[in-house]
This record gives structure tokens, C-alpha cells and sequence, in this order.
């Protein structure tokens, strides 16, 4: 029996099987061991890649590392028979421009060199696989986390909640490269606000309009024929004159209206004529208004970083407020005054903590030292003409008649003044509270005759609001009651305070952006008061 089974070979069959698919699976995973580590290798360093004596670094090594840890090592982009994908990600990357968006930086160049090499027989793209798949797949990733959530902006300070989804840029990206519609993942990460959509409408006519008449951004406005019809050339790349001047009658009246719109758009006097300042301004690069879209485009794809969907916006050049929701616009939309160029309000953002009905104005020491105090010397009986009272170090109020004011100076005073309520303090009857390391805030004016100003910015930092009953009410869902509406309709003196908690967390973003749609969708461009604006991208 036993002579005769070992004489049987069949037995061997299922076990050689078992050795060969146990090899196999050994084999894969070695494989796959040596492309993660290979991978890894290039993600947990801060060096750039290296191919082929060039040199890309890598901007989204933790997005990638999740990608392929869920979904695997495949090599899709550098594959030399899957072309496809790669001219897929070329045409997502040309579609940069009409987002705002500059395609070199996202390794366009290094792309495009790429084809150029494969193409011409002399490079061996198996010698730098895993490297290219790492710079094709950061391109595309990258470049998706932009779409959705824009590039980082200049704040001073950041005191809100951010919620950045990485599984569903992660997600995107898969669908990107399993379905390669990149047209139908873009529309499902863009912003849907309607300033953004706006905006960006506005950027794809001046991108195109460039385009098509790149010579026009040289040319001289000025009040001759010449400098005349380089200003209708002008008026057409900001949409307000459809298509060329034929010099007769009519274009005159045509021409005025132009200027007239040009003139709203930037915030001037609407002169209807090439006046000094319009030429001025259409004599500036059109390239510089097409940045300043694309600037303000990156600001509102920042939104989406919010973990609320809801927020108060301020744009410190527009000297405007805005109430934003994350599909819709609300209805309020405000003036407001910013800070002077020489007290600048700083960009940044905050929780929104409470609302206060006729606050205290406690003086800033900055304008204590450099406002007050030289008052007080000057008229003693200054600070009971302006209602303010004088605190000690512990807070208390002190007799200021009994104080020898020539002996204080700047650099030894020991108190701090403090404006009682009422309508003619300094922050009005209402202050919205900010959770922020600054003394800045949004709160209402005992100047509101300042608001019909063009330039409103006439401030020490702090947003003064034009009509902060309205605010008040939206963000505390109507919760100022009747007995407090009637008391501070009455503008009642040295009312003591009364604060407010809000139900909600209300992100409050003070940004600066020099292009913006106003309350009607009409684009508008505003003054770099404060010198900010980075240099012009053509």
C-alpha cells in the first residue's frame, strides 16, 4: 500500500500549487514593500525629486501618502502606453488660468519637458518611474486642494476653526484618475458662494480678452485721438464697451457712459470724462486688475476652510461688510470704517463672542499716550467734556481732579480711560466682541455722519459699522428684545452695560481683497490704501 502511494505522483500536484501561488503572493509582496518604501522614500523628505537633472519639490506629501496607502501604488502617470492620463492633467492644468490659479505651479513645466523626452526616444522613463508617478500625482492633488480650499493667505492671526476634508480631496483625486472627467470633479470642489462664481465669470472674459489682444495692455490712454481710442480698447476689457468706436455722434454719448461705469468700478468721481485720475487708471496694467481677481478668487476659496458655513466677512479696501452664507449671499451688506494707513486694521479672523448694549470705551493705551493725555494737559476739563473717567491699576475709578497731570508723561502713566456709555461714546451704543489678541472689534459710532465718505478709513484698527442695530439682531437671531431696542433707541447716559452671548459660533474675517463684486454683482476695484498688493503675475 505504501509502495504503491508513494508510486502515485498526483499528490504532488496540490502542493506544488500551494508552493507556486504562496511564491507568487511572497513575490507581490515584496514587490509592494519595495514600491511603498520606494514612495515613502520621496514623501518623508523635504529635498525635491530628482529626475533626470531636474528638480521638483513636492507640495502635498501627507494628501499623496494617504492616497496611496487607501488606494495602492499603481504607476498611472508615467506609463508610457497611458498617455491619456497625462494629457488629461495637462488639460486640467491649462484650465488654471480661469480659476485664478498659475499652472507652473504645479509642475506644468516638468510635464510637458516630460512628453518632450519620451517622445524622443533618448530617455529612459523606467529609470525614474516611481519619481515622475510622485511629481505627476502632487501636480494633480495639489492642484485639487487648491480648487477647493485655495492657497494660504497673509493673516496676522487665525482664531477660528478650520476644517479642511482630506478624504475628500483624497476622494476627488480617485475619481480623477478612475473616471478622468476633471471638468465634473472641479465643479463638485469650487466654492458655489455667488461672489466666487461672479468673480470668476469676470476673470474668464479678462483672461480671454488678454488673449486675443495682448497689445492693449501697452497701449497710452490720454485726451488724443490716439490716446482716445486706447481708452475705448481699455473700456472693452472691463466690459463696458462691447466692440470697437466708429467715431461718429453717438460714440461720444457711448464713450461717456463708459467712463461713467469705469469710474463707479474704481471708486471715483463719476466725471464721465478722462479726467486726471480716470486716465490714470486705465493707464495702469490690465494684467494688475486680472491679479487682483485672481487674488480675490484665493480669498474665497479660503472660505471653505471654515468649519462653519457661515460668516461675516469685512474687506478693509471696499470699507464694506457682508454677511455670507456657504451657497447664498444674505441680504446685509453695510459700510464701514476701517483703519487709517498710519493704524492700520490688520488681516485676520475670530469668533464673534458676544454683543454689547451701551459698552464702556476703555482707550486703547496707544491713543491714551498719544491722544488723551496730551488733551488732558492742554484742557483740564477735557476728559468731563468727552465723559470719560479715570481707572487705576486695580480698576477702580479715581477723582481724575485730584491727579497732577503735568507730572504724567507717556512713558509713566499709570491709568487707563475709560469712556462712559451712551450715544456720544466713541463705540455708539452697541460693540460686537471679538475673540481676538488684538483691541480691535466691530462696534457702532457717535460719527455716523462719516459713512457717506468715499475714503473710509479714518480709524485706529477697529470696524466701525453702519448699522450695527441690524448686525446685532442677525447674529443674535433677533434676540435683542423690545425693552432693550427702546433703551438704546433712547440714547440713555451712563447706562451701565449689558452683553449678549451668542447661540452660534460666527466666524468674523477681515481680509483684504482690492477686487470684489458688490452688493449688486457688479465687479469693483479698489484702492491698495494700505500698500499691500504683491507684484504684478502677467
Amino acid at each position: 500500500m505504501v509502495a504503491r502511494y508513494y508510486k502515485n505522483k498526483f499528490w504532488l500536484i496540490p502542493v506544488l500549487a500551494m508552493l507556486v501561488t504562496g511564491g507568487v503572493v511572497a513575490y507581490r509582496y515584496a514587490r509592494l514593500n519595495k514600491v511603498r518604501a520606494q514612495f515613502n522614500r520621496l514623501l518623508n523628505t523635504e529635498k525635491p525629486v530628482v529626475v533626470k537633472n531636474d528638480s521638483e519639490q513636492v507640495q502635498s506629501p501627507d494628501l499623496l501618502k494617504r492616497y496611496y496607502e487607501k488606494y495602492g501604488y499603481d504607476n498611472l502617470w508615467s506609463d508610457t502606453s497611458a498617455t491619456g492620463y497625462r494629457y488629461m492633467l495637462l488639460s486640467m492644468l491649462r484650465y488654471a488660468d480661469s480659476l485664478g490659479l498659475n499652472r507652473n505651479d504645479y509642475h506644468a513645466s516638468y510635464l510637458i519637458k516630460y512628453d518632450s523626452l519620451v517622445n524622443n526616444g533618448k530617455f529612459n522613463p523606467d529609470s525614474f518611474v516611481t519619481e515622475n508617478e510622485v511629481i505627476f500625482s502632487d501636480a494633480a492633488i495639489s492642484f485639487l486642494f487648491h480648487v477647493a480650499y485655495g492657497r494660504d493667505i497673509p493673516l496676522a492671526y487665525n482664531g477660528v476653526d478650520l476644517r479642511i476634508d482630506t478624504g475628500r480631496i483624497v476622494q476627488a483625486y480617485n475619481n480623477l484618475v478612475q473616471h478622468r472627467n476633471w471638468r465634473s470633479v472641479l465643479d463638485e470642489l469650487e466654492p458655489q458662494v455667488p461672489q466666487y462664481q461672479l468673480l470668476k465669470k469676470y476673470l474668464s472674459y479678462t483672461v480671454a480678452f488678454l488673449r486675443d489682444f495682448p497689445e492693449a495692455d501697452t497701449l497710452r490712454v490720454s485726451n488724443t485721438d490716439a490716446g482716445r481710442m486706447a481708452a475705448a480698447i481699455k473700456l472693452r476689457f472691463y466690459g463696458f464697451i462691447a466692440d470697437s468706436l466708429t467715431g461718429d455722434t453717438s460714440d461720444v454719448e457711448r464713450m461717456r457712459a463708459a467712463l461713467h461705469g469705469f469710474q463707479r468700478m474704481h471708486g471715483i468721481d463719476t466725471t464721465g470724462a478722462l479726467d486726471a485720475k480716470t486716465v490714470a487708471l486705465l493707464n495702469q496694467p490690465l494684467t494688475q486688475s486680472v491679479t487682483r481677481i485672481r487674488e480675490s478668487l484665493n480669498y474665497w476659496r479660503w472660505t471653505g476652510r471654515l468649519a462653519e458655513k457661515e460668516f461675516i466677512l469685512v474687506n478693509i479696501p471696499a470699507a464694506r461688510l457682508q454677511i455670507v452664507l456657504h451657497d447664498s449671499a444674505v441680504d446685509l451688506s453695510m459700510r464701514v470704517i476701517v483703519g487709517k494707513p498710519s493704524t492700520r486694521t490688520p488681516q485676520f479672523t475670530a469668533y464673534m463672542t458676544g454683543v454689547i448694549a451701551y459698552p464702556y470705551w476703555t482707550v486703547p493705551h496707544s491713543i491714551a499716550v498719544s491722544k488723551i493725555l496730551p488733551a488732558v494737559k492742554r484742557n483740564r476739563a477735557y476728559l468731563d467734556e468727552n465723559n470719560f473717567q479715570v481707572l487705576d491699576r486695580n480698576g477702580r475709578v479715581v477723582n481724575h481732579k485730584l491727579i497732577r497731570w503735568s507730572a504724567i508723561t507717556a512713558k509713566n502713566l499709570p491709568y487707563k480711560f475709560r469712556q462712559a456709555s451712551g450715544c456720544d461714546n466713541a463705540l455708539g451704543i452697541l460693540k460686537f466682541d471679538l475673540n481676538s489678541p488684538f483691541s480691535i472689534y466691530l462696534h457702532d459710532t457717535n460719527r455716523r455722519d462719516l459713512f457717506q465718505e468715499k475714503d473710509r478709513f479714518l480709524s485706529h484698527g477697529c470696524v466701525r459699522v453702519e448699522k450695527p442695530m441690524e448686525l446685532a439682531n442677525y447674529v443674535l437671531d433677533n434676540g435683542l428684545d423690545s425693552v432693550t431696542r427702546a433703551k438704546l433707541n433712547q440714547c440713555l447716559e451712563n447706562e451701565k452695560p449689558s452683553t449678549f452671548k451668542l447661540s452660534r459660533k460666527i466666524p468674523v474675517l477681515i481680509f483684504y481683497m482690492t477686487a470684489d463684486v458688490d452688493e449688486y454683482g457688479a465687479l469693483r476695484f479698489y484702492k491698495d490704501v494700505y500698500n499691500l498688493e504683491t507684484a504684478v503675475v502677467s
